[in-house]
């Protein structure tokens, strides 16, 4: 008899050892992962735990690089549009220079040019998402305001950067006194009052003066688009080799988890087999008798 309880216990644990093997099969023929828990392969999981850090991390560079392209996006619209208000002052202004200038002309120049300033101003306001793009770290703040009769830049000089791939960063955030004033005396603003009246009063010179300080304001706004339109390029090289590296990332981590899924099938149907197999022999192991072993 202790051969037929050998035998049956034997043949269980068969039964088991099938069982668990099917499961195991079964459970990656329906997620197509080899490994589901550290035990099942302690290498391949820290492989995988690696890869997956990576993919975090390059999301997180792909995330950042979204909203710096779309804030980029709206500085470079922004000086693009500053760009053609202070060609169309440069314009204006010369009109107003000469003898043959009627009043009536001055006024209507005068006019127009205070226009453009308030439009130039409302761009170095812009607002994006809820933050300003020309007030450098204030981003609550817009940059520019009259304050006791006088233009204020209410920004500071900070110029704020993310960082859109490893050891690369970007500005999102300029200081708009760099562009409005650079190292002049006076901001473009105060340049623009000073050149209306001029153009008001028939000043020849000041006209030319304000004049003068539209053109510095326009090189310093074509530099600072000029850089934007340099970091909208480095975003668009970085986004791209983000997306490669998550790509190799994703394939690194594909090789050490993913199933081959016919090999799983294939186990699945010989653990099957042997498990009914090893049932099968339980079975009958189980209706051995004791009249069988004395015969």
């Amino acid at each position: 008899m202790r051969v037929t309880f050998r035998t049956v216990h034997d043949g269980v644990a068969a039964v088991n050892d099938a069982s668990e093997r099917f499961a195991r099969a079964q459970e990656q023929v329906e997620t197509g992962k080899r490994i589901h828990a550290p035990s099942d392969d302690p290498i391949a999981m820290r492989k995988v735990i690696e890869g997956r850090t990576e993919i975090a991390a390059l999301d997180s560079y792909t995330r950042t690089g979204d909203s710096a392209a779309a804030r980029l996006a709206a500085i470079d619209t922004t000086l693009g549009a500053m760009v053609d208000k202070l060609t169309a002052a440069g314009v204006a202004a010369s009109g107003a220079r000469g003898s043959a200038v009627t009043q009536n002309t001055r006024v209507a120049i005068a006019s127009t040019l205070t226009g453009l300033r308030d439009a130039l101003v409302a761009d170095l306001n812009t607002m994006f998402q809820g933050t300003a793009l020309f007030s450098g770290a204030e981003s609550q703040t817009p940059a520019y305001a009259m304050v006791a009769g006088a233009w204020t830049y209410q920004g500071d000089q900070t110029t704020v950067s993310v960082e859109v791939s490893d050891g690369r960063s970007v500005t999102i955030g300029l200081d708009g006194e760099s562009i409005a004033k650079g190292a002049d005396a006076s901001d473009l603003f105060t340049e623009f009052d000073a050149l209306i009246a001029a153009v008001q009063s028939g000043d020849d010179a000041g006209m030319g003066a304000g004049m003068d300080a539209i053109d510095r304001a326009f090189q310093r706004t074509i530099r600072a688009h000029s850089l934007v339109g340099a970091d909208q390029k480095s975003v668009d090289d970085e986004q791209a080799r983000v997306s490669d590296l998550r790509i190799a990332s994703l394939r690194r981590v594909s090789k050490s988890e993913d199933v081959n899924l016919a090999q799983a099938i294939t186990e699945m149907s010989e653990a099957q087999t042997a498990f009914e197999a090893a049932l099968q022999a339980v079975g009958s192991a189980s209706r051995v008798s004791l009249l069988d072993y004395l015969r």
